[in-house]
């Protein structure tokens, strides 16, 4: 019989051996942020993956790098994936594109505006060829892709579809990844936090790095701060994501919805509508570190960090995972109010 540690080393070895397509700038920072601390009271650390060197950063590109690995050793050569019409994830993939050589097409929900702006107008500079949906949900947006693909493929392309946030099973992994790479740096400095708090959607990110801690020793509570509630069941979700993913290197994690903290609080009127409690947070960081953070994301998943720290739920050490997306705040609907 395989004892589990046979079962981890070998998971590990799988996750090492995913063809890249070599987009990211790693490890990322990892720092403590003095002022910030003394502000809110706690001891708080940030790990900086707006910083990444792929036109302007963001989690995503972990995801992407895994994703488009694959597909150029498939022979694919044109990306099409979805978002909102300011979504982080489709400006990375079209950033990735443009870095690999590959053609892009995003569609996008809602309508074009009058003016590019913010990650829009970066989509366009970066060469894709932007869409837009109008006003679907997100299985409607899916769908609509398939349909790109197939259209594609029949004018002698090779098109594959990535789905909203890039969070496939293989996009997933890249979290895993971050995770073992957080932990040689936790090691390095050792440092031992009492969880990584962090802003989540599409879930990939929270899954990822629940199968990097499953394949590690380290017991560290992970918290994602849901902003679009785009699952009615969140952390069944993720457990069925995570557990997805680790298939994927032949690894039966066990990861339970009961494992799975997800924070719910921080919506306020819905997906991309900023909150006070979000603002406050994004001045907050500004001020204290001139390190930015966005309406729709990041800023969101920081104000959750505060509301723990001051309901008492968490004391430090704690560290925020940037997962990046300040771009928002270049959005005129976000900068008429401030």
């Amino acid at each position: 019989m395989t004892d589990r540690s046979s079962l981890v080393q070998a998971a590990r070895a799988e996750l090492a051996a995913l063809p890249s397509a070599g987009l990211g700038l790693w490890p990322t920072p990892l720092h403590r942020l003095e002022r910030f601390s003394e502000a809110v009271g706690a001891e708080i650390w940030i790990k900086r993956d707006d910083i990444q060197g792929v036109a302007l950063a963001g989690n995503k590109i972990r995801k992407f790098d895994l994703v488009l690995g694959q597909a150029l050793a498939k022979g694919y050569d044109t990306l099409v994936t979805t978002g909102a019409r300011q979504s982080n994830s489709a400006r990375t993939g079209a950033a990735a594109a443009a870095m690999l050589g590959m053609d892009c097409v995003l569609l996008l929900s809602g309508d074009e505006p009058p003016r590019a702006t913010a990650n829009l107008l970066l989509d366009h500079l970066l060469g894709a060829d932007v869409r837009f949906a109008g006003d679907v949900g997100w299985a409607d947006l899916n769908r609509e892709l398939d349909r790109i693909v197939t259209d594609l493929d029949a004018t002698g392309r090779r098109a594959f579809a990535a789905p909203v946030g890039c969070s496939s099973p293989l996009g997933t992994l890249g979290f895993a990844r971050a995770f073992q790479e957080l932990d040689g740096q936790l090691e390095a400095l050792g440092l031992a936090p009492e969880a990584v708090v962090h802003a989540s959607t599409s879930g990939g990110t929270h899954a990822g790095l629940l199968v990097g801690r499953a394949l590690s020793e380290r017991d560290l509570r992970l918290i994602a701060v849901d902003v679009g509630l785009i699952s009615r069941r969140p952390a069944f979700t993720l457990a069925r994501m995570a557990n997805r993913a680790a298939e994927e290197l032949g690894f039966d994690a066990g990861i339970s919805e009961a494992e799975i903290e997800v924070l719910e609080d921080q919506l306020g009127d819905g997906y991309a509508i900023p909150t006070p409690a979000g603002d406050a947070a994004i001045a907050l960081l500004a001020r204290t570190e001139a390190i930015l953070t966005d309406p729709v994301y990041s800023g969101k998943g920081l104000a959750g960090l505060l509301a723990l720290v001051e309901r008492g739920e968490l004391s430090g050490p704690i560290v925020f995972w940037h997962t990046g997306g300040y771009h928002a705040l270049f959005d005129p609907d976000f900068a008429e109010g401030h």
